[in-house]
């Protein structure tokens, strides 16, 4: 037991026991869906900006202003106003480039169409879990050209770097892109890999999907970095979800339950969804089957009648031969057994050619499992032939480029390589070993049947030809003969047809123990994991309401979070809940920001680190609010930066700021008018 949480032996025998398979079998099918029993170590991840740099050309004003521009902002711990005395001044374009820069894409809360043309450089000195980088975006009039991501043995060596120069003492480039998909991934993957964060993967259904059983047809939607970043930067008071774009698989709570380093959160939600997307296999196979069924039996009684009229003519045939010498009752001896060779050769080749493509198969993971790199090993056995999701076969090329540049032959994706224990990479290859040996002894096996049966055609076929020029050389006979061998040759591909209609709609055998293990996995966890974040939530309740109203939602008499990410707001004035959608622009955002404060407060209390400490909020105190209560609101923003620790970067144009925020933590232009 760690802290309360059952060990990774305990969970394995329960997952084992309520799925009904062994422990060895459940084991296999957690490594394959990537779902992890170990109790997580304790997260402590940390992003601090301590430079903005921009430059660019504006354009097109109506104050006189045009021209090149260039500002060149310190930043780093603490609290900073991006402030000014009027709107239109540039504050949301300053909070649209750190995001940018940061996200990897831009963030449609602060994009400014009219203002994104004058950037052409725009530059972030950081530091994400104490490693220094320089995240840099170059942009002409089509978007971003170029994406460098810089790194440094400390940050001092970055912001000493000039404007735009990449080059230095101890500074590296790590990677160059030239387009935004590009630069969304390299950073997307990087901050991922950095702070220790696995992507989080929501079921969504197909609208207008038929209901079986209780489920529909859907896919699987995987939030990443962006996705995280909604709890860095928070939505606007228009935004109606707490966090995030969606509400679609509770994405709000399993983001908090993240950043409140809540056990098992993303190990129960991959269970989850492997179970869903594995019944989802299963009901196209069934589907599949119904209607092969429904076309075999369409297609089985008309051929089942042809074959009943092809056979009664083949008998009235035999009962037609005329009086022939024996060598033409050979003729036919040899054309019956001619024909059953035939078919018992096509099916032995046919059978030949499966245990071949097995053989290659296992060929090619063995070779694989022991060529590839470490991880390979554990996986080599898992080697799809078709993508899991549109069943579109995977080309050599990209298996090619999956074993010399480690990139997955199914999404392209890099792939993740880490050592794995020698003794299970061993019983891996055995496996594997055993299965190639198999398969070859299949192989040679079905070859045999193969030349056993030429040979046996071949004779087979001298002697019909032989009994036939014999048989054609008696004088009228060879008409008889001619309709005899048509007449047995449609019957015979009449019964061909049948063999192969016959296959279609068979009910297949289907064993579901992989979606058990995945269910009774995704249920425990999902338990242990809802256990925690309840007793979490208890305690975040209390701590929003005191900073909730201290940051001006007024008559707030409770919250109450749930797994639903339901925030529950009851105020002195209604005897029911609020919805969080439901309360005014302004209290939404406030209450966005007491959330995710108090988020970070209860969970340090906890020595949990787990949110990057960063709050990025646009307009905090610009919606409205009582009168007394915005110095309140910027203050309370202020001391998140200097007594929590964290760094908090908000833009307003709120008179109070001036007053509450001193002058070296203001980000004003030369004017308190425009910033640049």
């Amino acid at each position: 037991m760690v802290d309360g949480l059952p060990n990774e032996s305990d969970l394995m025998t329960s997952i084992a026991t309520a799925a009904e398979v062994s422990e060895e079998v459940a084991r296999e099918v957690l490594v394959e869906a990537d779902v992890s029993l170990t109790p997580p170590l304790p997260a402590h991840r940390s992003l601090v900006a301590h430079r903005l740099y921009v430059s660019g050309v504006k354009s097109g004003t109506e104050n006189g202003t045009d021209g090149p521009f260039e500002r060149d902002i310190p930043l780093g711990p603490g609290a900073w106003a991006v402030a000014s005395r009027n709107n239109s001044a540039g504050k949301s374009s300053i909070m649209w480039a750190l995001t940018w820069a940061l996200r990897g894409d831009q963030d449609e809360l602060y994009l400014r169409t009219d203002t994104r043309r004058w950037f052409r450089y725009i530059r972030v000195d950081a530091e994400v879990s104490s490693v220094p980088v320089s995240f840099r975006i170059r942009q002409n009039e089509h978007g971003l050209c170029e994406g460098v991501l810089l790194t440094a043995d400390v940050i001092g060596q970055l912001t000493g770097l000039e404007g735009e120069s990449q080059s230095g003492p101890g500074v590296r480039v790590v990677e160059t892109v030239e387009s935004q998909d590009a630069y969304t991934a390299m950073v997307g993957r990087f901050m991922m890999q950095r702070l220790g964060l696995r992507p989080l993967q929501m079921f969504s259904s197909d609208t207008g999907a038929p209901d079986e059983a209780g489920e529909r047809d859907g896919s699987v939607q995987v939030h990443g970095w962006p996705a995280y970043f909604s709890v860095i930067a928070l939505a606007s008071a228009s935004d109606s979800i707490l966090f995030g774009r969606t509400a679609i698989g509770q994405l709000p709570t399993r983001l908090m339950q993240v950043f409140l380093d809540v056990p098992f959160t993303t190990d129960w939600m991959t269970a989850d969804i492997s179970a869903k997307d594995s019944r989802q296999s299963t009901r196209h196979v069934i589907r599949r089957s119904k209607a092969d069924a429904a076309a075999r039996e369409q297609r089985w009684q008309p051929l089942q009648e042809e074959l009943t009229r092809a056979q009664r003519n083949l008998e009235r045939v035999r009962a037609a031969r005329p009086d022939l010498p024996a060598r033409i009752a050979a003729v036919e001896d040899t054309s019956r057994a001619l024909l059953v060779i035939k078919t018992r050769l096509g099916r032995a080749k046919a059978t030949a050619e499966e245990a071949r493509q097995a053989r290659i198969q296992d060929e090619r993971s063995m070779r694989r499992a022991s060529e590839s790199a470490a991880a390979r090993s554990l996986f080599a056995a898992l080697d799809p032939h078709a993508c899991p999701r549109c069943e579109t076969s995977i080309s050599d090329e990209r298996r090619s480029r999956e074993d010399s540049h480690h990139r997955c032959a199914v999404c392209a994706n890099p792939l993740q390589v880490e050592g794995v224990d020698e003794d299970e990479r061993e019983a891996v290859l055995s496996g594997l070993r055993k299965r190639l040996a198999a398969s070859q002894d299949a192989e040679r096996a079905a070859k045999s049947a193969v030349s056993a049966l030429e040979r046996q055609l071949a004779e087979a076929q001298a002697a019909a030809g032989n009994a036939v020029v014999a048989a054609e050389q008696e004088q009228g006979q060879a008409a008889y003969l001619a309709e005899l061998r048509d007449a047995e040759a449609h019957v015979e591909r009449l019964k061909g047809a049948l063999d192969v209609v016959s296959q279609l709609g068979q009910t297949p055998t289907l064993d579901d123990a992989a979606e058990r293990v995945l269910a009774a996995a995704a249920a425990i966890l999902k338990d242990l994991a809802s256990s925690t974040t309840r007793d979490l939530f208890v305690e975040l309740n209390h701590q929003i309401v005191t900073l909730a109203r201290e940051l001006g939602v007024t008559n707030l008499r409770s919250v109450k979070l749930d797994l639903a990410g339901r925030v529950n707001v009851m105020k002195s004035d209604n005897t029911k809940p609020t919805s969080f959608s439901k309360l005014s622009p302004g209290e939404r955002l406030r209450l966005r920001i007491a959330v995710i404060v108090s988020l970070i407060r209860v969970g340090r209390k906890h020595g949990i680190h787990s949110h990057p400490g960063l709050l990025v909020i646009d307009s905090p105190a610009d919606v409205e609010i009582v009168k007394g209560d915005m110095k309140i609101l910027l203050e309370q923003l202020r001391s998140l930066g200097q007594d929590e620790g964290l760094q908090v970067v908000i833009a307003t144009m709120h008179e109070a700021v001036w007053d509450v925020f001193p002058g070296e933590r203001l980000i004003v232009g030369p004017d308190q008018q425009h910033l640049f």
